[in-house]
């Protein structure tokens, strides 16, 4: 028999099913959110909305959302207030999701740049190439650091714990750091003018935004690991983890949860929405059962008798 629990969700769905024609879809980029959208649109917009929405009895449609770009659009409460059916963004925030809300991973991303692509990520810890005080990561040590969300995105959580293993505990002295948010750029930009020391970005941004970086920043940690039986095609300074991934609630129906994941992992990667968004297509879901794993170690997210909380 059915528990309580899965029975009103069973009736909730078929509640939505009878009368839900527009989802929405949130999603996370760094930038701004007119980059997000003019980014993601032709994905998860035209592409889907031709490959699956137009297919439905009666049509359907989805709608891209901006979200985790201000306090008000904070995916957790958009998600509370039912404002949300999936959510596209970071592996850090997707845990978080799955943990706190319920909510099910039905595919993850493909990056491809220069022809390689990786279904994994990192964080790479770098300073400027010039800068001859800092050679290693323990001359990071009361250096002025470029951050981001540490708390949600796990490619900050990797170089926090990166870090923190080197005993550079930088969030017990807040002069230390400077927080960048979605501005990965402006980050990036600072290290390169000396107005930070050093900082730690997304491996795959930085591979897509600046390819030449070598020429001009230290990696610190460099190296090149295999991720799922393939040789990771750009540098990381920490252990990898899973791209971005694609969550849906349990109340969206499981026929369109199927159909919106076989859409994606059918995406070709010369695809203009696949080119548009800088993904090479989408896999079945990855497991981020790691990112987890370091959220709980770095205490951001800890277990609870009633669950877990950030």
């Amino acid at each position: 028999m059915l528990g309580f629990r899965s029975l009103f969700i069973a009736l909730a769905i078929l509640a939505c099913d009878a009368q839900k024609t527009n989802y929405s879809i949130g999603a996370w980029i760094p930038g701004t959110t007119e980059n997000m959208l003019s980014t993601l649109r032709p994905l998860f917009e035209d592409f889907l909305n031709e490959k699956v929405g137009n297919m439905q009895s009666p049509p359907v449609r989805f709608n891209l959302v901006p979200v985790d770009f201000t306090e008000e659009t904070s995916s957790y409460a958009m998600i509370g207030a039912g404002k949300l059916d999936f959510l596209y963004t970071v592996a850090g925030k997707i845990s978080c999701t799955v943990v706190e809300h319920g909510w099910a991973v039905i595919s993850t991303r493909r990056v491809r740049i220069d022809g390689k692509d990786s279904g994994a990520d990192g964080s790479v810890v770098y300073s400027l190439l010039s800068n001859p005080s800092i050679q290693n990561l323990t001359d990071l040590v009361d250096k002025k650091l470029g951050v981001g969300f540490i708390l949600e995105v796990a490619s900050y959580q990797s170089g926090y714990q990166l870090l923190a293993e080197n005993k550079i505990y930088i969030l017990k002295d807040v002069a230390q750091i400077v927080l960048y948010g979605n501005d990965y750029e402006r980050q990036y930009q600072d290290v390169l003018s000396g107005k930070i020391d050093a900082g730690f970005l997304s491996s795959t941004w930085l591979a897509q935004h600046h390819p030449d970086f070598h020429d001009h920043v230290r990696v610190h940690r460099e190296h090149r690991p295999s991720y799922e039986r393939e040789l990771f095609p750009f540098v990381t300074s920490t252990p990898l983890i899973p791209q971005y991934g694609l969550a849906v609630s349990e109340l969206v129906n499981w026929r369109l949860k199927h159909e919106v994941a076989r859409a994606l992992q059918g995406l070709q990667p010369a695809h203009p929405a696949a080119v548009k968004a800088g993904v090479a297509t989408f896999t079945g879901p990855a497991t981020y059962a790691g990112v987890l794993t370091t959220q709980k170690a770095m205490k951001i997210i800890v277990s609870t008798e009633v669950g877990h909380s950030r």
